[in-house]
């Protein structure tokens, strides 16, 4: 026996001692990764080769080998804490040196950039301007503070339940102010292209005319901000009903432009002071409006006789007519009638496209605003049967101008209304969904991490964008990584080249947000492996005793 057996064993159980000691001061390490420490025999080489009875002359510590086995995730009160659940390491940079970690205590530096503890950044793919994520070379990720645009509306959506019990209202002429004079009413807020919001108001008013086939009928009134739109059909301009008595609300001759002047107080008859040229196109379009009501109302008549399609091209006819006469109107308005009569609102007793382009033509500030339908025809089976979308075209100008406000947003705004989904049964009036895409501009109130890595930004206009997603290094060979401590390894040629990916991908684990990764360190086991290191470096102590021991015997030979 020789004294290099026992004195590689205390070599090697005084390095296993500093194994277990290293695990044991790292048990409370976020993300740290215990040790193992691994022997080797060792035998003398021979010039002749490997004898028989060859006996080893100790032993060696192989490898000091890290388990990369999953720790307990435990939760914190940092939304950055990221614990990965699986496979993977987290990649950081250090301006250009790339180092990777499964420690994830992050915070946000003053410039935006997620960094650990000792300020390396965390890399992945950002986001662009409409918030795709755009895979390429992972970067380092900055989060972006600035303010999200406002989203101009350019649909909304209604859903609900028209009480198909109720009566028309009792007051014939609408008004938003007037509760009588419609059936129900909802709201919901519009957004330009600068993020001012606007209220959009909807009244719905049953009428008693029953369309082709049966049902019923509603009239849709609609106002933003107050200001009221103009539905520019037959039906609307004509008291919002097809019944073709009404072309009554057009007068022959030159009556709505007499019916202004008795309105505005003024004397004198307007045929006086209108060219004969502008009598004669008055006569001739009070004729085709005539004979184009004519013509609705046999077709009317006829009932199952006559298809929607025959009544509607009668209708759209009539509606031709009746802007024509209210186009030449608005033309001999505008000439004639004093602006202190149109600023006073006095136009309001003619016809209602009369109204709309005499003010127009004498710059009254009177919002403009249309919706090119305003009737919600459903059938026997309270099936909604008018097509869809409507469109609305709203004069932010106009609007303004008239509270006294400057628009500087784009106008006019436009939209479509939907009401498909929208029924007409037997039962109390209700609004399942009333909803529009646009939003107002926002300011990045707080931000947080998906599983799959994603940066979802949250807003003060309460949208939220992704910003960010971070990716996530694997190794065919993790033991092969050389730590380099703070929490850190490097790639080497033992570990293979990183396979990048999202969190979730390939083999890739999950993230756990607002928790981190205890160290995987069993603390029990490793103090029962101090005690059994302990005993054979006292047992390896005990064979140099030994020896020692026999040598003295030989020294004392005589």
């Amino acid at each position: 026996m020789g004294f290099a057996q026992g004195l590689s064993g205390l070599n090697a159980s005084a390095k296993q001692l500093d194994v277990i000691g290293n695990n044991i001061a790292n048990t409370s390490t976020v993300g740290f990764k215990v040790s193992q420490a691994q022997f080797a025999d060792v035998f003398a080489s021979s010039l002749t080769g490997a004898g028989g009875l060859q006996i080893g002359i100790g032993t060696k510590v192989a490898a000091a080998v890290q388990q990369f086995t999953q720790g307990n995730i435990t939760i914190t009160n940092n939304s950055l804490d990221l614990a990965i659940n699986g496979k993977g390491f987290f990649r950081l940079s250090d301006a250009g040196s790339v180092t990777y970690s499964r420690n994830g205590q992050f915070q946000m530096d003053k410039d935006g950039y997620i960094v650990n503890n000792s300020g390396l950044h965390v890399t992945g793919y950002l986001a662009d301007a409409a918030g795709n994520i755009v895979p390429s070379n992972p970067t380092d990720l900055q989060i972006s503070t600035a303010d999200v645009p406002p989203n101009t509306t350019s649909a909304s959506l209604a859903k609900m339940n028209l009480d198909s019990r109720v009566n028309p209202p009792t007051t014939a002429s609408f008004s938003p102010s007037d509760p009588t004079s419609y059936n129900y009413s909802t709201s919901e807020t519009v957004f330009d292209t600068l993020g001012n919001s606007h209220v959009f108001s909807l009244y719905f008013v049953k009428t008693s005319t029953v369309p082709a086939g049966g049902g019923a009928e509603w009239v849709v009134h609609a106002n933003v901000d107050n200001a009221p739109l103009t539905v520019q059909t037959y039906a609307n301009v004509l008291a919002a009903t097809k019944d073709v008595t009404s072309l009554a609300a057009v007068p022959a001759g030159n009556g709505v432009l007499d019916a202004v002047n008795a309105a505005a107080g003024v004397a004198g008859n307007w045929s006086a002071g209108v060219p004969a040229t502008v009598t004669s196109a008055r006569a001739t379009l009070t004729s085709a409006i005539t004979s184009a009501g004519a013509a609705y109302s046999a077709l009317v008549a006829a009932g199952a006789a006559a298809t929607r399609a025959q009544i509607d091209s009668a209708a759209a006819a009539t509606t031709a007519a009746s802007n024509a006469m209210a186009a030449l109107d608005a033309a001999i308005v505008a000439v004639h009638v004093p602006a202190s009569v149109a600023n006073a609102g006095l136009l309001a007793q003619s016809a209602a496209a009369v109204l709309a382009a005499a003010t127009a033509a004498t710059t009254a500030n009177v919002p403009s605003a249309t919706l090119n339908q305003s009737l919600l025809d459903f059938n026997t089976s309270g099936q909604l049967t008018t097509t869809m979308p409507l469109t609305i075209s709203v004069d932010l100008d106009s609007v303004a101008s008239a509270f006294g406000l400057v628009n500087s947003s784009a106008s006019p705004l436009n939209f479509t209304l939907d009401f498909t989904g929208t029924n007409q049964f037997g039962a109390n009036f209700g609004v399942s969904t009333l909803s529009q895409d646009g939003y107002t501009s926002g300011r990045l109130s707080g931000f947080g991490l998906s599983n799959d890595g994603i940066v979802l930004g949250r807003y003060t206009n309460g949208q939220s964008n992704q910003l960010a997603q971070l990716v996530l290094a694997n190794f065919a060979n993790a033991q092969g990584l050389s730590p380099l401590g703070d929490n850190q390894w490097s790639e080497t040629a033992a570990s293979g080249q990183p396979v990048l990916g999202v969190p979730g991908s390939s083999s890739l684990g999950l993230l756990q947000s607002s928790a981190v990764e205890d160290s995987n360190v069993d603390l029990t086991a490793e103090l029962v492996n101090m005690i059994t290191a302990q005993r054979v470096y006292q047992a390896n102590a005990q064979t140099i005793k030994t020896q020692d021991q026999v040598l003295q015997t030989l020294v004392n030979l005589r």
